[in-house]
């Protein structure tokens, strides 16, 4: 499983802290941390780094990578905002509430809630329901 960490607000620096952190972590063992630029070519010069690429050996891991994560956050004085990119799903680690990183894990894994739609079938449903 193949993953994209971002702090789009931050400087190289940060993104090499949170590599960092998550190279020590025991819940992110399993996986590989390589930094990189979004679009970078092999043989190019860089721009600079963009993000982390992360190489999971399955989904099992992505809670505690998550984890990892949204831990390192709270361990900086202006928590910086984190984003993690799976197959075109991106979500934004804000917190380390389990529950949250649940929902996280299933969005990116494609098994989150469906985006609610506004249809009259819907509309009908959800009134009848009530």
């Amino acid at each position: 499983m193949r993953l994209g960490i971002e702090v789009p607000d931050g400087d190289g620096e940060q993104l090499r802290s949170l590599q960092r952190w998550l190279l020590r972590d025991p819940d992110t063992a399993d996986a590989t941390f390589d930094l990189r630029g979004r679009h970078e070519q092999p043989g190019a010069m860089g721009g600079g780094l963009e993000l982390i690429d992360v190489v999971l050996s399955n989904s099992v891991g992505l809670g505690g990578l998550i984890l990892a994560v949204a831990n390192w956050r709270q361990s900086r004085a202006n928590a910086p905002s984190v984003q993690v990119e799976h197959e075109g799903v991106t979500v934004t680690v804000e917190g380390a509430d389990l529950r949250q990183i649940e929902r996280l894990v299933d969005r990116l894994i494609g098994q989150g809630p469906e985006p609610h739609v506004d249809t009259p079938e819907r509309a009908e449903l959800d009134q009848s329901q009530a």
